[in-house]
């Protein structure tokens, strides 16, 4: 399976009965790009206000090592970590980028999970990056 990063954009009904144009950011786990096109238009539909088209933005995929929902979270972070490896057979020091993705609360609780997954790593690490996306879910199989 692999991620997908998929930006719609349709109208949505407001709680005054007006509508209002939504763009969100979807992360889909799929097979491939159509699947996760399906996948995202069916999660949609049901926020979209009758008549109305949802039109795909964009849709690229996007590599995470890890993918970590939180039920207490309400923010999706992205993680940039470099881990730092020993190329056994030169004898030099390798650094590796990985990204991650996690749902917490707060910039600070995020930075403490990512943590506490690296913390499970054999190899030296440093988080380059931790930043608040705009992913309104996660969808996996």
């Amino acid at each position: 399976m692999e991620y997908f990063e998929c930006k719609v954009s349709y109208q949505k009904e407001t709680g005054d009965g007006k509508l209002k144009p939504a763009k969100d950011v979807y992360i889909i786990e799929a097979i491939n790009f159509a699947d996760a096109e399906t996948r995202v238009l069916e999660q949609v539909r049901p926020f979209v206000f009758a008549g109305q088209e949802v039109n795909m933005q964009t849709m690229r995929k996007v590599n995470f090592a890890e993918v970590v929902p939180n039920e207490q979270g309400h923010y999706w972070f992205k993680a940039k970590v470099q881990f730092t490896t020993v190329d056994e057979e030169r004898g030099k020091e390798k650094k590796v980028n990985v990204q991650l993705l996690v749902e917490e609360e707060n910039m600070e609780s995020a930075y403490r999970t990512v943590n506490k997954l690296m913390e499970q790593s054999a190899n030296d690490y440093e988080i380059l990056n931790l930043q608040e996306t705009a992913i309104v879910e996660v969808i996996r199989i």
